[in-house]
């Protein structure tokens, strides 16, 4: 005898019932609380749901009734004397062998592992590499239109560096006519010394990068480098990897309205993402490529890296520091002001100044004047930075954790790769 929960398909109502099988397999199913027979039919015509855990289980009739039960044995008997069948009850005998959980388990582990390693990045070069010029292009002019309005400014390199940058970067843009190369150049901000691609072909210098390279051939490496990210379409494939499905779905149903919106994420990711390290060394190929070509040497790259690097961390410990006295200053004055006597009447000129209003005063003059708030000139206070930088890595959270993707491998890799140089350049040099 079997019990469960009737219902009629009908309304929400439920009702108990028994059921109940008689030898040639039909079943009588048997209202509880009035002893009467609700519903006949043979066994056969029964769509009875697979055993998963202890999960209630349904058996449906044909007009749509249905019954719910826990019960789960004694249908298992009645599905082994009247429909044998392989299949049925198959989840729940594998999920009831710990080995096959196990093995499941770690067949799961490494599925996920191979699409997030392989499968997703396979995928992103895919749909990056099909999706139309148009798109790209109107993704690149939004991009660049917004960059200008929030973080861009109109560069400030006078017309003769200019016109001498674009004339050496010449032969670097005429070997890729194909990904229409074409550099700009902005005055950084916030963004400071950098240099990114936008998906049109569209690279863009800030004077910062420019005054801080020491030479043409250290740009000219990074514009290799840059179009390299262009060529293997890396800020779309970045965009792309962290949303695949919408991306498949805009793909199979041709609506490129989601793979638009998607794409207007472009401004952060192209300010604010570090590459992965395989796009980062698909880069790196293009530029070795082209300085080896150009007999140009290869540590003029690593060169810029590492003196951009050490100004980027510089300004901000420096400016960290430099805040840090101010607001403590700050304090100190706040503290003195309370403590001293308030029965003046007229308070003096000086004491009426707010030290905020004087701080923004400076730095709004100096924005006007130059890029640049004069705390943070690097080179006007290396050996206070130096200092810092020191004190910073030898604390315990940067040793001991950020210590360790700061001197991760690719660092070593990157700097060993372009400071060695291939024979063709050494008898270039002699």
């Amino acid at each position: 005898m079997l019990q469960g929960i009737w219902f009629d398909g009908k309304t929400s109502a439920s009702i108990p019932v028994e059921v109940q099988v008689d030898d040639t397999g039909a079943i009588s199913v048997i209202n509880m609380n009035d002893q009467s027979i609700i519903m006949s039919a043979p066994f056969s015509v029964l769509r009875i749901s697979s055993r998963i855990g202890n999960t209630p289980r349904y058996i449906y009739f044909p007009d749509g009734e249905k019954l719910e039960t826990r019960q789960h044995e004694i249908i298992d008997q009645w599905l082994q004397q009247y429909r044998p069948n392989f299949w049925y009850n198959l989840a729940h005998k594998l999920e009831t062998h710990s080995y096959f959980v196990a093995l499941t388990l770690v067949l799961l582990i490494s599925f996920t592992w191979v699409m997030a390693v392989d499968g997703l990045p396979a995928a992103s070069r895919y749909v990056a590499f099909h999706l139309p010029a148009g798109l790209m292009d109107r993704a690149a002019t939004e991009t660049l239109q917004l960059l200008d309005k929030t973080q861009l400014n109109p560069t400030k390199l006078d017309e003769k560096t200019q016109t001498n940058l674009l004339k050496y970067f010449e032969s670097a843009i005429k070997e890729n006519k194909d990904l229409h190369i074409n550099v700009i150049f902005r005055r950084g901000g916030i963004i400071g010394a950098n240099a990114f691609a936008l998906p049109d072909g569209t690279v863009l210098f800030t004077d910062e990068i420019v005054r801080l390279a020491k030479n043409n051939d250290e740009l000219l490496s990074v514009l290799a480098h840059e179009i390299g990210h262009v060529k293997y379409r890396h800020a779309l494939r970045s965009v792309i990897q962290g949303s695949v499905i919408t991306f498949g779905v805009a793909m199979i149903t041709g609506d490129l309205s989601a793979a638009s919106n998607l794409l207007a994420t472009l401004p952060v990711v192209i300010t604010n993402m570090s590459y992965s390290r395989n796009f980062e060394r698909e880069a790196d190929n293009n530029s070795l490529v082209f300085l080896d070509a150009n007999n140009i040497e290869r540590h003029h790259f690593v060169d810029l890296m590492e003196r951009l690097t050490y100004h980027a961390e510089c300004s901000q410990l420096l400016g960290r520091s430099k805040l840090k006295d101010y607001y403590l200053e700050k304090f100190s004055h706040s503290t003195s002001s309370e403590s001293s006597s308030t029965s003046s009447a007229e308070p003096s000129e000086a004491s009426d100044k707010d030290p905020d209003v004087k701080l923004a005063d400076e730095n709004n003059v100096k924005e006007d004047s130059d890029d640049e708030i004069p705390w943070l000139d690097v080179e006007a206070h290396r050996e206070e930075c130096d200092k810092l930088i020191a004190d910073y890595k030898a604390g315990f959270f940067h040793s001991k954790i950020s210590g360790y993707f700061a001197s991760h491998p690719e660092t070593d890799e990157r700097t060993k790769k372009f400071k060695q140089q291939p024979e063709i350049i050494k008898e270039h040099n002699k």
